[in-house]
């Protein structure tokens, strides 16, 4: 915020505001939601980093093998030596990836039932191939891996009692804790697992103890459920840098679970207004750094993908081309990028599920983006009207300019925009938490346009 914005000359930066002569009195537009390209993958998403890559696996001969996605394609990691398949649930920063194996062996002496095992398995950032997670005890599951290399799951204990209950662990810096104990009175009956964690090793996770379920954090050696008798998580499933977390549970009002977050800082809980959408049930499955959900909700209609971003929520259908046959059914990754990954059908063969990506990367949808986050500011009365729609109007010149095929009048008019949010910052008119994202979105497309 303190740093000199000096990228474009006086002249050219003229050149944008007479440009905008005659518009910047316009007002915002009621639908500034991004808009999304879409891609079909040919293997199963299951999370997507800030660099685009995705973690997931691909059939290879009717197996399920390991796969990371970047670039357009998916890279095959393989199967371990002995396993029957495997898959990648969750990938960092730096393109490590961890997920699980499987194997169905023999029968134990005296059982006809077959003794399945699964591994915990990790790709480290370039890897050709998974390797088993030895450190870890058989019968693992990894579900993420943060960028210092923890990483988080559940075990499996076939000492236990039918069915075998899972006990939630963090490995970090080659210790494994269990977190079982720490969250169940009943360690030896309960099921626990952990389904995330951020960058200062947060963990969350889920709890069933005895039918009872609940979402967990663990921070510093202790456990909480997120329990507040008549707010409550049922299900935590994602963390980010700031300690949010998206998942899904009930709140005073809700007759059904909906998609939750929570702030760890101040311990609150908070509807992601899915519910006022008419959607008769949702869940929240990834949350970005800037706080953006995604999940499934479900409609008259069926399961619906949906955003949750800038104090709104969008239905995806809504936000990709008309006549592509696509039905976002759910979203399960979200990155910084906006880059969001799920599953869905195409109307053209209903029933058969597939996996796709979306990308707001690109200017003009990464543009609508910032409109709709300033358009969420007016509506919260962070900004006055006047002063929203004078940013939106520097954003309407950046995209007319891009469709224009002028890209480098586009990154002055967003530059422009920049410097007033650094003076509204300045001048205490808008708070630093909200505005200096809008500046780090704007230097990134400036980046993405001038790149090309």
């Amino acid at each position: 915020m303190d740093r000199e914005r000096g990228r474009f000359s006086t002249a050219a930066a003229a050149l944008a505001v007479g440009s905008l002569l005659g518009f910047a009195a316009a007002p915002a537009s009621a639908g500034g939601a991004p808009r999304y390209s879409i891609v079909e993958l040919s293997g199963v998403a299951q999370q997507i980093n800030n660099s685009g890559q995705v973690a997931g696996w691909i059939f290879v001969g009717g197996a399920a093998h390991a796969a990371i996605y970047s670039g357009g394609a998916w890279r095959d990691l393989g199967v371990p030596a002995g396993e029957q398949l495997s898959v990648l649930n969750g990938i960092n920063d730096a393109g490590a990836a961890v997920g699980f194996s499987f194997a169905s062996l023999p029968p134990a002496p005296g059982s006809s039932d077959p003794d399945n095992r699964w591994q915990a398995v990790l790709a480290p950032a370039n890897a050709t191939a998974v390797q088993p997670l030895s450190a870890i005890a058989p019968d693992s599951f990894a579900y993420a891996i943060n960028d210092a290399g923890a990483i988080v799951g559940c075990l499996d204990n076939y000492l236990d009692a039918f069915p075998d209950p899972h006990r939630a662990f963090v490995y970090a810096n080659g210790t494994l804790t269990e977190l079982h104990g720490l969250l169940t009175p009943q360690p030896g009956i309960d099921f626990t697992c952990a389904r995330d964690v951020n960058g200062q090793g947060v963990v969350v996770g889920e709890i069933d103890a005895s039918g009872l379920r609940r979402g967990f954090l663990y921070r510093n050696g202790v456990a909480t459920r997120l329990d507040q008798g008549a707010r409550f998580m049922t299900m935590a499933r994602a963390i980010n840098a700031v300690g949010k977390i998206a998942g899904d549970g009930q709140l005073p009002g809700m007759s059904a679970e909906h998609a939750l977050s929570y702030d760890v800082a101040t311990a609150t809980f908070a509807s992601l207004g899915v519910e006022a959408t008419g959607a008769f049930s949702s869940q929240g499955n990834d949350i970005n750094g800037r706080g953006d959900v995604v999940g499934t909700m479900l409609l008259n209609v069926g399961s619906h993908a949906f955003l949750a971003a800038g104090g709104r929520v969008y239905d995806l259908n809504d936000l990709i081309p008309a006549g592509t046959g696509w039905v976002l059914q759910d979203a399960v990754s979200i990155n910084d990028r906006g880059q969001i990954v799920g599953r869905g059908e195409l109307a053209s063969s209903p029933g058969v599920v597939r996996y796709f990506l979306l990308d707001a990367s690109a200017p003009l949808p990464s543009i609508a983006a910032l409109i709709a986050r300033v358009e969420a500011l007016d509506a919260a009365r962070q900004l006055s009207h006047t002063q929203a729609a004078i940013l939106i109007a520097y954003l309407r010149c950046a995209e007319l300019h891009v469709r224009a095929g002028c890209p480098g009048l586009a990154a002055v008019s967003l530059e422009l925009f920049a410097r007033s949010v650094d003076l509204l910052i300045r001048t205490r008119r808008l708070s630093a938490a909200n505005g200096q994202p809008l500046i780090d979105d704007a230097d990134r497309i400036i980046d993405d346009l001038l790149a090309h």
